[in-house]
């Protein structure tokens, strides 16, 4: 391995570091306070293992996703996004048990950072990965894994809607260099929100997902603040049915989901459905 090339790998970080000190350090001005706020958006659910671009309200596409094992939770809150990194090596985290054996390793095929990372807070990412085969479960060690095409596809839109320092045709040549990293900007900051939802009704349905960092979200209040948010008047939620529905997906294996007509009779709609799931 070149030097000059481990040092510029070794020396991203701290860039990123000195960018961020000063973007803080910047005193506050009229024109920041003026910013142009994105329209672009990203909704995460962990127990739903997905990820939601949205335009305003309006949904533009939902990917599979991988979020982090128990014990390795994924962070939910509010952040943004605002930097990108291309074909970017991979720098396992210090003093962590499952990195003891790890090495600095360069972009390539078997580089768990996939062809692009986008940055989010201190050590977690939306990347690519190679473990296909593990998408749409609870797999990672905190960050959010995804399809190296689909993380691709949704760092090119938010390059292109928000201002990003780069083109599509530089960042196509950056994808035809896969050993060549570099790192961007994205004008506009994009929102990210992570939710821990275990229980969402979108679309007519009820879905209850695994509860796999075992926060006790899975109860009664739980499910009538998903009809409410869906739309429905919280004053005909049957608190039976709603006992009944939750026995039933106590006893499922994986994700249970059932028609909200079929499960609470009466229910009555008081605003366009699916607003709040969104």
């Amino acid at each position: 391995m070149k030097l000059r090339t481990l040092a510029a790998a070794l020396a991203l970080p701290a860039a990123f570091a000195h960018a961020a000190r000063a973007q803080t350090a910047a005193p506050a001005t009229d024109s920041a306070a003026a910013a142009p706020v994105s329209a672009l958006r990203i909704d995460i659910n962990i127990p739903e293992n997905r990820l939601r671009l949205y335009d305003g309200d309006s949904l533009v596409k939902t990917y599979r996703v991988s979020v982090g094992l128990p014990g390795h939770d994924t962070p939910d809150g509010r952040f943004t996004i605002a930097t990108a990194e291309w074909n970017p090596w991979w720098r396992p985290p210090q003093g962590r048990e499952w990195t003891r054996d790890a090495v600095l390793t360069p972009p390539g095929p078997s580089n768990p950072m996939g062809r692009v990372k986008l940055f989010f807070a201190p050590l977690y990412y939306i990347h690519g990965s190679p473990h296909v085969r593990d998408l749409g479960t609870a797999a990672s060690h905190g960050c959010i894994r995804m399809m190296n095409n689909d993380i691709v596809e949704l760092a090119r839109t938010l390059h292109a809607r928000n201002g990003g320092s780069v083109g599509a045709q530089e960042i196509t040549r950056l994808l035809a260099r896969p050993s060549q990293t570099r790192a961007t900007r994205i004008a506009v900051p994009v929102p990210l929100v992570i939710r821990y939802d275990p229980i969402v009704a979108r679309n007519g349905e009820l879905r209850i997902f695994p509860d796999f960092y075992e926060r006790s979200r899975v109860h009664t209040e739980g499910v009538i603040q998903a009809l409410i948010g869906a739309g429905y008047d919280p004053a005909s939620v049957d608190r039976a049915a709603i006992r009944r529905v939750l026995a039933a997906a106590a006893g499922a294996k994986g994700t249970y989901s059932v028609p909200i007509s079929e499960a609470f009779e009466g229910l009555r709609a008081v605003a366009p459905q699916g607003i709040a799931a969104q």
